[in-house]
């Protein structure tokens, strides 16, 4: 539907409702429904008397960076290959970076070959210096040449031979990157980039006339294979990450005098479709109020935030004036105790929280494990089922009772941590 003369020049204020939220009466006939799910978490800024500020929309932070900006100038759109699979087992496959960078050449069909030469005219004639008898491009010179098809003859297990030589560059590249495969004490995918990188070396030492004598070299291929994954076990046995140990978790009743209030979002993307829900409970387990929140289309850091946001207002709201807040989300834990950038995309609602959090009453806020913030997740996933807005729950659900009786118990799951 064509926007009417009238109102192309409004201005975002002339949309929004204080105390309402956004005039969806005049908005919706002119956007998508997936627009509206959008413009339903976002809400106008006229609450805390902050400033205009920038805010750099390609970077989660709001800020700007060089590189952000080069990625959205460079971005194309245009159907193309995925090329993430192939490069993300190049990066993992255990070997020296050097051999991986040269692997991710071979990929991106990068290697100077005299096929490449050729059609550059910077060589008279794009055949194999060695055999004379094809074509020299990348997989002649690292597979089908007599020079390495001889070594592979040996290193492939037979039953594999024949795939491995008809595939194309990216199959043969992504099928043999597999690490899930082994010979005797060698992981394949190691032993196939210490091949190709060496039947490189070996190829240029036979055009420059630098080539040693090789006694064996499958026999040399196979040693330097167990060589590099010794080493890789070694250094990854003394640069092992914190220790960790399996533990149980259960929610935990509040302090005397407290009230518990959990908060949890959702995301099915991110962004994506989004939801909240929180529950207050005091230390009995009894339920003493909760709410659940279909917002919209938003990230899952907003989503955390929206549910920590009506948490607090239902608790300031019902009189609860010592309130532990509990959130399974480190990062939004993070800008409620440490602050946020004011370029910031999220600062507006953290300083909304931070509006609740500075009144006269005592909130304690603490991060806690999924385990232990069961009935929170189980009201933000409830609210998918619900229309768009919040709603409001004063005593426990049907569908949730099962987790209100197994916090109330104490009932724990176990969950491996750091320690």
């Amino acid at each position: 539907m064509e926007i009417p003369a009238g109102e192309r020049s409004l201005c975002v204020r002339e949309l929004w409702k204080n105390g309402m939220g956004w005039d969806l009466a005049r908005i919706t006939p002119f956007i998508s429904q997936k627009t509206k799910r959008q413009l339903m978490s976002v809400v106008l800024d006229n609450i805390t008397g902050s400033i205009d500020r920038m805010s750099w929309s390609e970077q989660s932070d709001g800020s700007f960076t060089v590189k952000s900006a080069y990625a959205m100038l460079t971005r194309n759109e245009l159907p193309r290959q995925n090329m993430e699979k192939i490069f993300d087992r190049i990066w993992r496959v255990i070997a020296p970076e050097r051999v991986r960078v040269f692997f991710w050449l071979v990929v991106q069909q990068a290697v100077m070959t005299n096929s490449e030469r050729h059609r550059r005219h910077l060589c008279e004639s794009s055949l194999c210096q060695v055999c004379n008898s094809g074509e020299e491009t990348i997989l002649h010179v690292l597979r089908d040449c007599p020079a390495m098809s001889g070594v592979w003859q040996r290193l492939v297990p037979p039953g594999r031979i024949h795939q491995f030589f008809v595939a194309s560059l990216l199959e043969w590249a992504y099928g043999n990157l597999k690490n899930s495969e082994e010979q005797g004490d060698n992981e394949w995918a190691t032993m196939f980039v210490m091949a190709a990188w060496w039947g490189w070396k070996w190829r240029c030492g036979d055009v420059f006339g630098m080539t040693g004598r090789w006694r064996d070299r499958v026999r040399f291929i196979k040693d330097l294979t167990k060589e590099v994954l010794a080493a890789h076990r070694s250094v990854k046995g003394s640069c092992n990450g914190p220790v960790r140990e399996e533990r149980m978790i259960a929610w935990s009743p509040p302090a005397e005098g407290w009230t518990k209030l959990n908060t949890d979002g959702a995301s099915r993307g991110n962004p994506g479709l989004a939801t909240a829900g929180g529950v207050l409970r005091d230390g009995e387990g009894a339920w003493r109020g909760g709410f659940a929140l279909n917002i919209g289309i938003c990230s899952a850091p907003l989503a955390e935030l929206w549910g920590v946001y009506y948490g607090l207002y239902i608790a300031w709201e019902r009189g609860y004036r010592r309130v532990e807040l509990e959130v399974d989300s480190e990062i939004v834990v993070g800008f409620l105790t440490t602050g946020i950038s004011p370029s910031h995309p999220l600062s507006f609602l953290v300083r909304l929280c931070h509006g609740f959090i500075s009144r006269d009453w005592i909130v304690r806020i603490a991060h806690v494990y999924r385990e232990a913030n069961r009935l929170a997740d189980g009201l933000a996933n409830y609210a998918f089922t619900l229309p768009l807005g919040f709603h409001l729950f004063n005593s426990r659900l049907d569908a949730l009772n099962s987790i209100v009786l197994e916090d109330a118990i104490g009932s724990a799951r176990l969950r491996n941590i750091p320690v």
